[in-house]
């Protein structure tokens, strides 16, 4: 395979995970963690979370291929490269990294606990209120990661549209 077809091919893998790593975390931070937190109380928690667990497994392997991709566009297109929009898609990179540090350091282990205290308590029994408490704090904890998970990702979205509008415009 030659190196243009390489550059293509990166290229789709590049747009179509990454659209797939956005459209989940959208999803995640703007409608499950908000409907999870309304409702959890009346049984949704077990449902969403299942819902939760599935999209984050979409999303880290759409966030692994998108940097991937990334990386090998980035060092095969743009190696030397130290102009404006070089530095915005550098700018872009780092936010895209920024985002799936907070989602995996903080988002990730806050959901699993949630979850796990969710489930740990006996069939019919509402949690003590000490695990309530917990709960509620890990669900806070989970729901601002998410947004500023989705804010880090849409920052760097938008680093690669002006980078792609300033390459046209140029």
């Amino acid at each position: 395979m030659n190196e243009l077809s390489l550059i293509v091919l990166a290229r789709a893998v590049h747009v179509l995970s990454g659209v797939a790593w956005a459209g989940a975390t959208f999803i995640m931070a703007g409608v499950v963690a908000p409907v999870l937190a309304r409702h959890a109380a009346e049984g949704a928690g077990r449902w969403l979370g299942l819902v939760a667990r599935r999209a984050a497994r979409v999303s880290l392997i759409a966030a692994l291929l998108t940097i991937v991709s990334g990386t090998y566009l980035f060092a095969t297109l743009h190696h030397h490269d130290s102009s404006a929009s070089a530095r915005v898609l550098a700018a872009g990179a780092v936010a895209a990294l920024l985002s799936l540090a907070v989602g995996l350091l903080i988002g990730r282990p806050a959901g699993l606990a949630m979850l796990k205290l969710q489930a740990g308590g006996a069939e019919g029994a509402p949690p003590s209120p000490e695990t309530q408490q917990r709960i509620a704090a890990l669900r806070l904890r989970a729901m601002i990661s998410g947004r500023v998970t989705a804010g880090l990702l849409g920052a760097a979205v938008l680093a690669m549209a002006v980078f792609r509008y300033a390459a046209v415009v140029v």
